[in-house]
């Protein structure tokens, strides 16, 4: 097969690869969702970092019993926080390890988001999206993935949002590729639809795409 520039594989065939993982992952996710909210230590007004803590849990539990039980492993990494490196600092929220070589993973990003909220917003972009396009999280991969805790009900006034932040955010730090935009797809979690744009990894000259997918909270305030 042929190499990319980093002695891997190239995009087309990383892509190929990590299409599958990513889609059964995300089917995972959404199958353990409704365990999650229903959870005794589960509660609307957690930060995003405790919730993904039980989703993780719940993930794992899904995943053991199917049969046979996919072979990748849910776990949360931290990032290399060099001194000198001034791209976001923060931690992997759902690291997808699927061979026994750290290299060869995928990054499951999970933000809170409220309809009319611009400061989540700006967050999912900035702490999430502008991530996995600076390459701090999946440098030199082909795929990645954001999920988005809905707070408010409203899972296509969040969607407009994030929309409308991805285009005023400056293209130098986001990657985002407005020709492409954000499309909508049904192809990878049943009954769901799904974003995904595209965004410049500029230290490593090519693109990423990232799916967007959404899971609403049952909100007390």
């Amino acid at each position: 097969m042929a190499n990319g520039t980093f002695g891997r594989l190239n995009a087309d065939v990383r892509h190929d690869a990590q299409w599958g993982i990513l889609c059964t992952s995300l089917d995972i996710l959404h199958e353990a969702w409704p365990d999650v909210i229903t959870d005794a230590g589960f509660e609307a007004a957690m930060d995003e970092d405790s919730i993904t803590n039980i989703l993780r849990q719940k993930m794992r539990a899904v995943k053991a019993q199917r049969s046979p039980p996919p072979e990748m492993r849910f776990e949360r990494e931290a990032q290399s926080d060099a001194v000198d490196d001034d791209t976001p600092l923060g931690l992997i929220d759902i690291m997808v390890c699927y061979t026994w070589n750290e290299v060869t993973h995928l990054v499951i990003e999970c933000k809170r988001i409220w309809s009319t909220d611009n400061s989540l917003a700006l967050k999912y972009v900035r702490e999430g999206v502008c991530r996995f396009a600076s390459g701090k999280y999946s440098a030199g991969h082909a795929l990645g993935a954001m999920v988005g805790y809905v707070l408010c009900g409203n899972a296509i006034g969040c969607i407009d949002r994030i929309k409308r932040t991805l285009l005023k955010e400056p293209v130098s730090v986001t990657g985002y590729d407005k020709i492409h935009g954000w499309k909508n797809t049904q192809a990878v979690v049943a009954s769901k639809t799904l974003g995904r744009t595209k965004h410049t990894q500029k230290s490593h000259r090519y693109k990423i795409s990232l799916l967007h997918t959404f899971v609403e909270v049952t909100s007390s305030f």
